[in-house]
């Protein structure tokens, strides 16, 4: 039996059985990262349904988001999500794959508010486009700074950088 963690005194490997029974349709590859997180991979097009239920789920409430990375992997984009639970004191890690051709997936900005700048500094520094988001503009970079400077084919220009 591993250590119990939060206010619900289960272990990590309860936890993830319950996501995995509760979201095993939905979510893939899920598996425990010690000492407190679990790992899961999700269609795109299922991100904003299945945000919706973690942070509703009664048990397991994944309520706070607390950052999100956009990455660069070569062949596709990611987006990563960071959410924690106060109830198990654990994380989740939701790993959305974004085509680099259609680089664009929902904005979860109406289910965790904390999503806002986190995901205009993925669109301003990797170039994912969140569909949905009230306020999609660049937040690190001047409003017309061309291209994306974390995307591993980003080529930096004179051009790119208009007003130097």
């Amino acid at each position: 039996m591993g250590l119990q963690v939060g206010t619900l005194k289960m272990t990590m490997d309860e936890i993830a059985a319950d996501v995995v029974r509760d979201f095993g349709g939905d979510l893939e590859n899920v598996r425990v990262q010690e000492p407190d997180t679990i790992v899961a991979r999700l269609a795109r097009e299922k991100l904003k349904d299945v945000a919706t239920r973690l942070k509703a789920h009664p048990d397991l409430a994944y309520e706070t988001l607390n950052w999100i990375a956009g990455v660069d992997l070569g062949s596709q984009l990611e987006s990563v999500y960071h959410v924690f639970s106060w109830r198990t004191n654990t994380w989740i890690e939701l790993h959305v794959a974004v085509p680099r051709a259609k680089a664009e997936v929902d904005s979860v900005t109406g289910i965790w508010p904390a999503a806002d700048w986190h995901e205009r500094e993925s669109w301003d520094m990797v170039g994912i486009r969140y569909l949905g988001h009230p306020d999609l503009r660049r937040i690190l970079l001047k409003d017309d700074f061309v291209g994306h400077p974390l995307r591993k084919d980003y080529v930096d220009l004179a051009e790119n950088h208009p007003h130097v």
